[in-house]
């Protein structure tokens, strides 16, 4: 049953509120569910002893004569993602409440039904299933950020709709060709492995699914919606863009890609080359770059690319130090994204020359913002630095050439990081005129909490490789 609340709770109120009149904020709604599924989930998540039932399968309807369930499992990296999506989606509500302004109802109703969208993805176990959330997670965020983005936001919101609808019409192609062509017994996940591996000539298939997958990393170089859609919507739309939606990309390429496709069923290694080159090519953007969001933006293609690369080691520290980093990722990048949209509402931070001296005006959101700039460059202690070393390591031993290129961009990625840092931080103060007021105890709270989550990873990486290893 719980396994249906993770998607039934949210679409539910999520389409309530879409649909509620703006007379009064019912953000509140957003955090009491995003809270309760987080608890539930880490202690299912964490407890092997049954606490909650990990895995539904219920028959569903035929494809022709394929039969599709609904069929869905907590278990494995859908379990960890799962908990990320319920943690961020908790922190970023409870920032909400930390910030005047208070967005209509329809804004918290559609990130809802990403929400149950999100969780879909992570938990199906059936193809069409999955293709079926996929889309759902796709609809609300062509509103948002259309809706309530900046300026350039319908020419961003375009490239978005247009390159994520290609890859999925792609994807729906080789779901259709897999039904009946190859004509599973059913569209598990199992069931399709099963035909998939037992058939040759299927190079065109393969294919079909990773660029799906890569359009929604994105990868290199099917990466150029990315940094326009990022500047232009609201900053907590990018916040679900880019610590959550990336990983429907990098889970899907686990989950669906490598698990229905034999291993190196197509030349894997000339892609992997591209997608180190595009590594090293948005570090250097985001090192000559001044705006704070496409210096983030850039920084996620870089870093996202690296654990693509990792998974395709196919050795047992590469793949868990991608797990790792999948995780981490999220956190980090949240942490970065709600520290830069508390500078921008207060301070009218946007790039890198808007403001100088920041630490000595308000000390706390220097501090909290230095922590998270520290894990994005992979200091030692903190929780990139796990996954990042682990990556290399499995890097070098496949392919010095691409540990070299990983080596690069992460040797870029402490020169952008730091120069953003300290532009920002650092300095006489400039364009800080108004005294700050104190920061609010929810905004503490939700920093605090980030940051001593990036800490313990970094000192205690157990926590995630005991529940990756189980």
């Amino acid at each position: 049953m719980f396994l249906v609340l993770l998607i039934l709770l949210p679409l539910v109120f999520g389409v309530g509120l879409s649909l509620y009149p703006n007379k009064k904020s019912l953000g509140f709604i957003g955090t009491a569910i995003s809270v309760y599924l987080f608890i539930f989930t880490l202690l299912s998540v964490f407890n092997g002893n049954g606490f909650i039932q990990k895995e539904l399968i219920e028959p569903w309807f035929k494809m022709g004569s394929v039969q599709s369930y609904f069929a869905l499992s907590l278990e494995g990296l859908g379990g960890l993602m799962v908990l990320l999506n319920t943690f961020v989606y908790s922190l970023l509500f409870l920032y909400f409440a930390s910030i005047k302004k208070n967005y209509k109802n329809n804004f918290y109703g559609l990130l809802l039904i990403v929400f149950a969208g999100l969780n879909g993805v992570f938990l199906a176990q059936d193809l069409l299933l999955f293709y079926f959330f996929w889309e759902i997670v796709l609809i609300p965020m062509y509103f948002l950020i259309g809706l309530w983005g900046g300026k350039n936001k319908i020419r961003a919101n375009t490239t978005f709709f247009i390159y994520t609808i290609f890859g999925s019409f792609l994807m729906l192609a080789g779901i259709i060709y897999i039904g009946f062509q190859l004509k599973p017994e059913s569209l598990l996940l199992n069931d399709v492995k099963a035909m998939t591996t037992g058939f040759k000539n299927l190079e065109l298939l393969p294919v079909l699914f990773l660029i799906a997958f890569a359009i929604k990393i994105p990868l290199f170089p099917l990466h150029s919606w990315q940094p326009a859609v990022y500047k232009a919507s609201d900053t907590f739309v990018t916040v679900i863009l880019s610590a959550l939606m990336a990983k429907m990309g990098l889970f899907a390429v686990v989950n669906w890609f490598i698990g229905m496709f034999p291993i190196r069923s197509i030349s894997i290694d000339n892609l992997l080359y591209v997608v180190g080159f595009g590594l090293v090519y948005a570090s250097l953007i985001a090192l000559r770059a001044n705006h704070l969001k496409k210096i983030i933006a850039f920084s996620s293609i870089a870093h996202l690319a690296l654990i693509f690369m990792a998974l395709f080691t196919y050795s047992e520290i590469g793949i868990k130090g991608a797990y790792f980093q999948m995780f981490s990722h999220g956190i980090v990048v949240l942490g970065m994204w709600l520290s830069y949209d508390y500078m921008n509402r207060k301070y009218g931070v946007t790039n890198i020359k808007s403001v100088r001296g920041l630490a000595k005006i308000d000390p706390a959101i220097a501090v909290f913002w230095t922590i998270f700039c520290l894990s994005n460059l992979s200091l030692p202690l903190t929780s990139n630095f796990i996954g990042e070393f682990s990556m290399l390591n499995a890097l070098f031993f496949y392919n010095p050439v691409l540990c070299v290129m990983g080596c690069i961009g992460a040797i870029l990625s402490a020169a952008y990081t730091w120069r953003m840092n300290n532009a920002i931080l650092l300095g006489a103060p400039k364009n800080l005129k108004d005294k700050p007021k104190k920061m609010p105890a929810v905004l503490y709270l939700v920093l605090g909490i980030l940051s001593f989550v990036v800490i313990l990873l970094g000192i205690y990486p157990s926590i995630i490789f005991n529940l990756i290893q189980n």
